[in-house]
């Protein structure tokens, strides 16, 4: 074995080396322990060792927003620039061409303009309304006292300048001041809103019979489909006014996608009420034609997606308050294809 020329002997320390010398003086470092007066005595903040950092925000991605945005402006520069040679063309023709075309060319940039700027108030309102909802349903489950001065301070603002705000703030004058907040809720279910709930469901109830009155006697039953959603449309528009949301296209788009996921992912309260209306439907529908059965279920239809729609726009929830509708919308419609038929 070849032996290796740099190894050396282990040094070997006595235990008496490893204790610290009793005769080393004193440094800096190690000063001796000094008693402090109690006036001399300051509180000092308690440190947590196990706190995290506060995590950072991180930047959403906005790469579709901007994708979203690049082609609107694309599409209306290209609208712009067709509409310029279009009016340039017809002055050509004729200067008062020209200018009747511009005149009609600027009420529609308005109308469109409007019909936007009326959309986007209508969405922000139905997210306000989404999140008054979350408080109210909150509350509810509370018997405290005061948590609902932030609620009613919010449909206050809501309501101003409305025709509801009457309304509420004759409700809330009477409000007594000893009721809890599961009590305010349920007080202002009652009184804050009655005019509207009532005015809502006679919307309901009007559009649901006439819906159902077309549908059974209409020639056409492929446009049985058309009829039904175009009448769908303008309730929902009427229903959305009627609680204060401003009405526009994209409030009734984004109105109709929170009802499309309603009807989709309904509880099991909402299926029972289906299930009494459809065996309610069948037992009306005995003695009517086949014709007047589609009706009468276009006609439920059109009352499911309106009763929906105040549930979406009514800023405080009230799950009783459509009990009944269906059945009276039933009787309603039967009716009114009896006195037809």
């Amino acid at each position: 074995m070849k032996s290796n020329s740099n190894w050396q002997r282990p040094a070997e320390l006595s235990p008496d080396a490893l204790e610290p010398s009793k005769e080393q003086p004193a440094t800096a470092d190690y000063a001796e322990a000094r008693e402090i007066p109690l006036e001399m005595a300051q509180d000092v903040a308690e440190t947590r060792i196990d706190e995290q950092p506060a995590p950072r925000n991180t930047p959403r991605r906005r790469g579709p927003i901007w994708l979203i945005s690049g082609l609107l402006t694309l599409l209306a520069t290209a609208v712009g620039a067709e509409l310029y040679r279009l009016i340039s063309w017809s002055s050509d023709l004729h200067p008062l061409l020209g200018i009747g075309l511009g005149v009609l060319t600027l009420l529609l940039i308005g109308l469109v303009t409007l019909e936007l700027h009326r959309g986007l108030k209508g969405s922000r309102q139905l997210k306000q309304v989404q999140q008054m909802q979350h408080q109210a349903r909150v509350l509810l489950d509370q018997r405290s006292h005061g948590n609902s001065s932030q609620l009613i301070r919010q449909l206050g603002q809501f309501y101003n300048h409305t025709p509801l705000n009457s309304e509420l703030q004759q409700a809330l004058q009477q409000l007594d001041s000893s009721y809890n907040d599961r009590e305010i809720m349920l007080y202002l279910n009652r009184h804050a809103l009655s005019q509207a709930d009532e005015a809502a469901q006679k919307c309901v109830q009007r559009y649901s019979v006439e819906s159902g009155v077309l549908v059974a006697f209409s020639p056409w039953a492929s446009f049985d489909m058309l009829l039904v959603a175009w009448r769908n449309l303008r309730m929902l528009r009427e229903i959305a006014t009627i609680y204060g949301l401003a009405p526009g296209l994209l409030t009734q788009g984004r109105l109709l996608k929170q009802l499309l996921q309603n009807l989709a992912f309904a509880g099991a309260s909402e299926l029972a009420m289906e299930a009494g209306s459809a065996l309610l439907s069948s037992s009306l529908t005995s003695g009517l034609s086949a014709r007047a059965g589609q009706g009468l279920g276009a006609g439920l239809f059109t009352a499911r997606t309106g009763l929906t729609a105040i549930r979406l726009c009514r800023p405080l929830p009230d799950e009783q308050q459509d009990r009944g509708m269906l059945s009276n919308i039933a009787k309603g419609i039967v009716q009114r294809l009896t006195a037809r038929a």
